[in-house]
């Protein structure tokens, strides 16, 4: 599958500036730190649409050995249409056989080892 080049770049400008909670996360995840390997701010195909353009969406983290998909939720999250993308998103990659498990922002900085251990049991 070839990702478009605008795909290419938005997921390339999403790693340069990722967010302090993505930075965290990050540097506890990388490197097969948990035993797997993960990729940050990753293009997934979930479907072709009826005008032949094909549908991507941007994971957080992906694994792909787990089909395991992380994301992070910051405050613009917490509005109604962003929520609602959200679960459209989610859909779209559950029907892709992709698991996706969700934190908030906050998680991250008050309890990483238990966001860390939730991950665990998810690989």
């Amino acid at each position: 599958m070839i990702i478009p080049d605008i795909i290419q770049w938005a997921a390339r400008n999403l790693r340069k500036n990722m967010t302090k909670a993505e930075i965290e996360l990050w540097s506890h995840i990388k490197d097969k730190q948990i035993w797997v390997r993960f990729m940050r701010q990753k293009p997934i195909f979930v479907y072709t649409e009826d005008n032949g353009h094909n549908r991507f969406v941007i994971a957080d983290f992906y694994c792909s050995g787990k089909n395991l998909i992380i994301e992070l939720d910051g405050s613009i999250h917490d509005i109604m249409e962003v929520l609602l993308l959200d679960k459209e998103k989610e859909e779209l990659l559950k029907h892709k056989w992709l698991r996706v498990i969700r934190f908030q922002n906050k998680e991250i900085f008050n309890d990483i080892n238990k966001v860390l251990q939730r991950i665990q049991t998810h690989v």
